[in-house]
């Protein structure tokens, strides 16, 4: 009887232990390239900078939180404004989504929200990239090009 519940509480921690690690990605910059290019249909001359925002506010890390700001996942997406950060509904939530939806191994509801706040910051600035504050010192100016640098030779 013991070894039986021994062996699911064994079994628990395991799963409770590896679980995370499922949801999370940290992606190195060539592979983010390539899934945003082939699988998102970013644009190459967007490429660079989606990869050196990525890079400057997650270090590519799928599960990264910024407690200072809310701001969640790969591109470090606003619970502020674009996305709900409880169950409640959130007044603005320009995305439509859960913030917690931004922190998994699917990038795909993070890259179609980050387009939508490239597109609002386009119409209010001129450039939609000035949405993320670590475009303008690390990657404005050709200085995100390096990233793409090896990716598809």
């Amino acid at each position: 009887m013991y070894a039986n519940s021994f062996g699911r509480v064994a079994l628990c921690i395991t799963v409770l232990w590896i679980f995370p690690a499922v949801l999370a990605k940290v992606y190195d910059r060539c592979e983010l390239a390539k899934e945003l290019q082939s699988k998102h249909k970013a644009t190459e001359k967007q490429l660079a900078t989606w990869v050196c925002i990525a890079r400057h506010e997650s270090e590519f890390n799928t599960t990264a939180y910024g407690h200072a700001q809310s701001d969640h996942g790969l591109f470090q997406i606003s619970g502020r404004y674009w996305c709900s950060e409880d169950d409640e509904s959130d007044p603005i939530n320009a995305c439509g989504l859960s913030c917690e939806s931004l922190k998994d191994d699917d990038i795909t509801d993070d890259f179609i929200c980050a387009r939508r706040i490239y597109r609002q910051h386009q119409k209010l600035s001129g450039n939609g990239f000035n949405a993320w504050v670590v475009y303008g010192p690390h990657c404005a100016g050709g200085k995100a090009t390096k990233y793409l640098e090896g990716c598809f030779s």
